[in-house]
């Protein structure tokens, strides 16, 4: 299990997720933290309403960093509802990013959500097949990390493109 505070970060990840839904977008949300313990970021997936294929919520909480203070990514822990995708793993690798903690992982939500394209690739292949140092760990918060994903809890708005 994780530390008291990641707990708490992972918390907010699901109500980030929980408010993606409401708004009519998939169920994910990020909560992107410095290695000092601050709030640097956080995102939830905006992909259907925005339109914009590329906002999910570990991006969009990438992108709502600061000029100033983006040197802080580095080493920065990205706290996700749910398993990153490919694309998402991806940029966290560019952005020098140390670790990320997922609540759940794909081959559990994956078939909650509505058809429509998927990737067979985790988190941890994507980063593994990177020359980036990123600690990935996840799923850690079992069906509590899945109730986002879940009907009675909104259902979900689509399969991200």
């Amino acid at each position: 299990m994780t530390a008291p505070d990641e707990r708490e970060h992972l918390e907010r990840s699901l109500t980030l997720a929980r408010e993606a839904s409401a708004s009519g977008d998939n169920p994910f949300g990020a909560v992107l933290v410095a290695a000092d313990g601050a709030v640097l970021a956080e995102g939830r997936n905006t992909a259907t309403s925005t339109g914009d294929v590329t906002a999910h919520a570990e991006i969009v909480a990438l992108r709502s960093v600061p000029p100033e203070r983006r040197h802080l990514v580095v080493g920065a822990t990205v706290h996700a509802s749910g398993e990153p995708c490919p694309m998402c793993a991806a940029a966290l690798v560019w952005a020098g990013v140390g670790r990320i903690v997922f609540a759940a992982a794909t081959v559990d939500f994956g078939p909650l959500l509505p058809p429509g394209p998927s990737f067979s690739l985790t988190c941890a292949q994507t980063v593994a097949a990177s020359s980036g140092q990123v600690e990935v760990v996840g799923p850690v918060l079992g069906a509590e990390g899945l109730e986002p994903f879940r009907p009675s809890a909104g259902g979900v708005a689509q399969r991200e493109p």
